[in-house]
């Protein structure tokens, strides 16, 4: 052989050994998770720095062993893929099917839009790389991908019925779901009404699981296994989001942070983001996850990073209505005032949960509807505000949104909007009439022993609305009882409430517990001088402060609560102060279960009346929960 040859060969073979590193090194280079101080991977780089943002809030670098590394694309600080029109809907982009252009695509940290071609790029960093599915398409993959998958591809199949103006979902919250079988034979009997309901989607805001943050990594996977396996026998699609009893082991006995499936980490392991985006008929819809962690303190804030997600996504929708949602209500939060800025240069409605009532607020100029939670107060009777376990039917059109709180298993239910507890002069009666047996009848209404007066009735789809004009003054001034009488097909039907006929839009304090159930659940205005007050703080995110404030009728116990809206003073006794409240029935079981600290300053502390007793023993406490504030 002659030496050329000779040295060809080696050279080939030295060529060989130069191109194999280059194709290994390139597959698995060395890649970073940057951690956050709840042990969350906030972006992964090939570059074994951080930013000074990131060393600054105490993030750590962590290389990622080569061996769990799937491969991956040359330039792995991004990511890119394709958003394709899937005609047939197997979720693979077949020879035919086209990108589809202006599609949004996120990361979590910014928003794009795919070109003419449909494909889009990103930053590789935060969690996942995820869709905003737009109004006449339906995902025929998972609207989200892990954002360590190579070219993550996104199928869409056109939908033209889902983009009808009309439509009706269902919004569940607070179900606090564990391994007892009467908890989740009464979630399968709610599945089973709403699938006959048939909604276009149903959406889930917070608290799937009864307390997650208080048990171990295996016990909550248990109750995730046991939620994710109902949901899927709903018969149309199902929209979560993270409740402040779904991250685990927060406040667990020892230290699990270490362990997989920490904090939010198990909840994005089973449904991906904790805040998205989706498009539906005329709305652009939102979740937001406001739940927070830090040094081992649980709060409400949206931090700055989704606050900008929020504003990128908003700027590819301006003049969108927004349906907006999120677990817990606003007042809650730390800083909301940027986040509703954002959210007031849109028309705007917003649902929320975590107070197991049923109760609208405003929120800066934002209509918030708080709902009823499924399991009532915690496994233990209805919601404290008085109303039954069970959801929200809303529906959509192009100019309105109408809703309706429905208690799980009623085939008839009566609720009345209007009037308040305290009214005077003339005054509008309505009432949402809810049937099983249709057509509904008629509708009248009665005041005390008096006339019964037929009402006017406004079909609607799920349920009727019906409405009457009182004159109040035509009575005397004090308490008096509206009774709504309904018939359908079948039978005739009733609800009453009791209201105060007066000038005087205070409530007196000593009329709470003898006329409890006119204003339970209602918002209303105290006033009085505070004998009493009480600060407890713990790492959860419940405060349980407590005034007791006084006027010349009786006294009455505040629960600050978790109100956030405003700094609150430094409350001093003799202090006179005026708020709007909302009056609560908290049992004791459920005082005893989460709160066992307060059982002696309830039982020895708050007025004696304040305490609800059955055979010696307390069965519950009157509250009033604070909702807004004035010295």
């Amino acid at each position: 052989m002659s030496k050329k040859y000779i040295f060809i060969l080696l050279l080939i073979f030295f060529l060989s050994l130069i191109i194999l590193n280059t194709s290994v090194t390139t597959v698995y280079a060395t890649i970073y998770r940057i951690i956050d101080t709840e042990g969350n991977t906030i972006r992964v780089t090939t570059e074994p720095q951080m930013k000074k943002s990131e060393e600054e809030a105490g993030c750590i670098l962590s290389p990622i062993q080569p061996d769990i590394v799937p491969p991956i694309s040359k330039d792995i600080s991004q990511v890119k893929g394709i958003v394709f029109e899937d005609r047939n809907a197997n979720g693979i982009q077949d020879i035919g099917e086209t990108g589809l252009p202006d599609i949004l695509v996120s990361n979590g940290l910014t928003v794009t839009v795919t070109d003419e071609s449909g494909n889009y790029l990103l930053p590789r960093e935060g969690h996942f790389v995820f869709i905003t599915t737009p109004s006449n398409y339906i995902s025929t993959t998972p609207w989200y991908k892990n954002l360590l998958e190579d070219n993550p591809h996104f199928g869409l199949k056109f939908t033209p019925d889902k983009d009808s103006k009309q439509f009706t979902f269902i919004q569940i919250t607070d179900i606090h779901l564990d391994a007892i079988e009467e908890h989740r034979i009464f979630f399968e009997k709610a599945i089973r009404e709403i699938n006959k309901i048939n909604p276009a989607f149903v959406i889930i805001t917070g608290d799937l699981l009864l307390e997650a943050e208080r048990v171990t990594i295996s016990q909550a996977k248990e109750w995730y296994d046991i939620y994710s396996g109902l949901i899927s026998n709903f018969n149309m699609s199902v929209f979560n989001m993270v409740g402040n009893h779904d991250v685990v082991g927060i406040h667990y006995k020892k230290d699990i942070s270490t362990e997989p499936g920490y904090n939010k980490e198990m909840y994005r392991e089973y449904f991906g983001p904790t805040y998205y985006s989706f498009d539906w008929s005329l709305y652009h819809c939102i979740v937001l996850d406001p739940n927070e962690f830090l040094d081992g303190n649980q709060f409400y804030k949206i931090p700055d990073y989704q606050v900008e997600w929020l504003r990128k996504d908003l700027s590819y929708r301006q003049g969108k209505p927004l349906l907006v949602f999120f677990h817990e209500p606003t007042i809650t939060w730390e800083d909301r005032t940027e986040v509703l800025n954002l959210l007031n240069q849109h028309r705007t409605k917003m649902f929320s949960g975590h107070w197991h009532m049923d109760i609208l607020i405003d929120s800066q100029g934002i209509p918030e509807q708080v709902t009823g939670a499924l399991c009532g107060e915690w496994w233990s009777g209805d919601c404290m505000d008085g109303s039954p376990c069970g959801y929200r039917l809303i529906q959509v059109d192009e100019e309105n949104i109408f809703s309706f709180y429905k208690g799980i298993g009623i085939e008839r239910q009566i609720n009345i909007t209007s009037p308040e507890p305290l009214i005077y002069g003339e005054t509008i009666v309505t009432a949402q009439v809810y049937t099983e047996y249709p057509p509904l009848q008629e509708v009248r209404y009665q005041i005390d022993q008096g006339d019964v007066i037929p009402m006017k009735i406004e079909k609607g789809g799920l349920w009727d609305i019906t409405t009457a004009i009182w004159d109040t003054t035509s009575v005397e001034e004090g308490y008096h009882t509206i009774t709504i009488k309904a018939r359908d097909q079948e039978e005739l039907f009733s609800q009453q409430i009791e209201v105060k006929v007066s000038q005087n839009e205070i409530m007196p304090l000593g009329e709470l517990v003898p006329h409890f159930e006119t204003y339970q659940g209602h918002l209303i205005n105290v006033q009085g001088r505070i004998s009493f007050s009480f600060k407890n703080r713990d790492n959860t995110s419940e405060k349980k402060d407590i005034l007791v404030i006084k006027d010349e009728t009786g006294d009455a116990a505040i629960l600050i609560g978790e109100y956030n809206a405003l700094p609150l003073p430094a409350f001093e006794r003799n202090d006179l102060i005026t708020a709007t409240v909302i009056p609560i029935k908290y049992r004791w079981k459920s005082i005893e279960r989460k709160h066992k600290l307060m059982i002696a300053l309830y039982t020895f502390r708050l007025p004696k009346r304040f305490i609800i007793w059955e055979r010696l023993k307390p069965k519950g406490v009157y509250l009033l929960c604070l909702i807004k504030y004035v010295k």
